[in-house]
């Protein structure tokens, strides 16, 4: 892979990551039960980790990290978990199924892309993270049910 488009591949990454950040602190205001809550800061905090991992991949590349603020996108990820989280648990943890959903299926596809071995070992170790992220919310929406 180009340079190029692995750091627009990285930079990609980092604002889904400061956009799941943004949404987890949405829902985190809405949440009450104190060992969901211990879970979903931890996540929260390796999305932080993943943007600070990945950004320096980036900068090793030559480039520009994205600005730890939101996208537009982010804003209506951010609005969506706002509004979602204020039906209690269950629909904070929908909201975030669905960030995790796009997280998880992003990282999917460049976790495969032809990269130097120690960012391809970073994306694999992240995305084994998202995916523990996802199967945790999906696992606690479906004792919901």
């Amino acid at each position: 892979m180009k340079e190029k488009n692995l750091i627009e591949a990285l930079s990609n990454l980092v604002q889904l990551d400061i956009d799941a950040v943004h949404a987890y602190d949405q829902v985190l205001k809405e949440i009450d039960d104190p060992i969901i809550k211990d879970r979903l800061l931890k996540f929260q905090d390796e999305h932080r980790k993943h943007i600070d991992g990945l950004s320096k991949h980036i900068e090793d590349l030559g480039g520009h990290p994205p600005k730890q603020s939101q996208d537009f996108k982010g804003y209506v990820i951010e609005a969506f978990s706002a509004i979602r989280s204020f039906t209690g648990l269950k629909g904070a943890l929908k909201a975030m199924k669905i960030t995790e959903d796009i997280t998880n299926r992003y990282y999917g596809e460049v976790v495969s892309w032809e990269a130097p071995s120690e960012v391809k070992e970073v994306l694999r170790t992240y995305f084994s993270e998202e995916k523990i992220h996802l199967d945790y919310i999906t696992n606690n929406l479906q004792a919901m049910s």
